[in-house]
């Protein structure tokens, strides 16, 4: 009885101090899912046990108009990659990225898979001699001339590095690839690197998460290297008003458009936005007359983070969830139906 009279009094001594889920890039979708607590450790203890686990507040749920849809589609889960952050192509493999949030301490992640996802084994840890350098990576892109670049985005601030793939890979993290570290304080709220090319000329485009005047921006890359920082004279060379909850970017530089690939509230649903790059810079906003080639809202509730086309209308989709992260299947547009929080 003494024991449990001790419990109680223990009880009586939590404080919980919930932080409320808020448009902002760079806290997971699953870190997001968990209170902080403070409380004392027998308390917790028996907190947990009653619950069942951590308690939890997931983003606010919402209704959305959807407009397209994923027929034929294939799900799998891969694991190993935290909350997923995005996906890339290059050389012929598939390179899946995401915040390990249950590491310890919590670091980045960037896994080799081949072009029907299987794993190569092949990793690259992002951190530099033994400390997590990366946590929530944000946006994979290379260049011939600039090479790779990967963003950061933590608690809305956004770091751009620059490393050596090759090296990444034969070290298996950032002991001795990192070249170049860029304040992207030009930013709003994080990054998510994406090379394009308008008339001729390479630019970092990247673009804001959240809905406070979030923006798709274009980088000199040259002027940006050489400075540092994003908001140093002449390396914002365009300014285009997005839509918000941009989560990743992709650039299809035969049709010169620019896909935003977004969240359609707060760290929920699935949206396409794509435009043509040219009309966008030319108008300066996405909603501009003619800059908008078509905007795709679909069905599920949970956080798309990346995407990328395939062959045949084809479409590859990753989210930060769990389980059935990745999803193939064929874009259709269809009648616009209602979307409603999944039960």
């Amino acid at each position: 009885m003494a024991c449990f009279g001790s419990i109680i009094s223990d009880l009586l001594a939590i404080v919980v101090v919930v932080r409320k889920a808020v448009p902002s890039e760079g806290v997971s979708m699953t870190s997001r899912l968990c209170s902080r607590l403070l409380v004392r450790p027998t308390a917790l203890l028996l907190t947990l046990l009653a619950a069942g686990g951590l308690p939890a507040e997931p983003p606010a749920d919402g209704v959305w108009e959807a407009n397209a849809a994923l027929d034929k589609a294939t799900t799998r889960t891969v694991e190993g990659l935290g909350a997923m952050q995005g996906v890339s192509f290059h050389d012929g493999k598939v390179y899946l990225y995401g915040d390990v949030w249950d590491a310890k301490p919590r670091v980045g992640v960037i896994r080799e898979y081949t072009i029907d996802y299987q794993p190569t084994g092949r990793v690259v840890w992002l951190r530099r001699n033994d400390k997590p350098l990366l946590l929530h990576p944000t946006g994979l892109t290379w260049h011939e001339r600039w090479g790779t670049f990967l963003g950061d985005t933590v608690n809305k601030k956004a770091v751009i590095y620059r490393f050596d793939w090759k090296r990444a890979w034969e070290d298996g993290n950032l002991d001795h690839a990192v070249l170049d570290i860029i304040d992207d304080d030009a930013a709003v709220n994080g990054c998510r690197p994406e090379f394009v090319t308008l008339e001729g000329k390479s630019y970092l485009a990247t673009a804001d998460y959240g809905d406070v005047h979030p923006e798709v921006r274009l980088y000199d890359p040259e002027k940006m290297l050489a400075s540092k920082r994003t908001s140093a004279p002449g390396v914002v060379v365009h300014r285009i008003l997005a839509g918000p909850f941009n989560q990743n970017l992709h650039w299809d530089a035969d049709k010169g458009q620019l896909t935003c690939v977004q969240n359609v509230i707060a760290g929920r649903g699935w949206r396409l936005d794509v435009l043509d790059l040219a009309k966008a810079i030319a108008d300066g906003r996405a909603s501009g007359p003619g800059v908008r080639v078509r905007m795709l809202t679909f069905m599920p509730h949970d956080e798309l983070e990346g995407y990328r086309p395939l062959e045949g209308g084809r479409g590859l989709f990753v989210t930060s969830s769990q389980k059935n992260n990745v999803v193939v299947g064929d874009v259709n547009v269809v009648a616009p139906r209602e979307s409603r929080p999944e039960k």
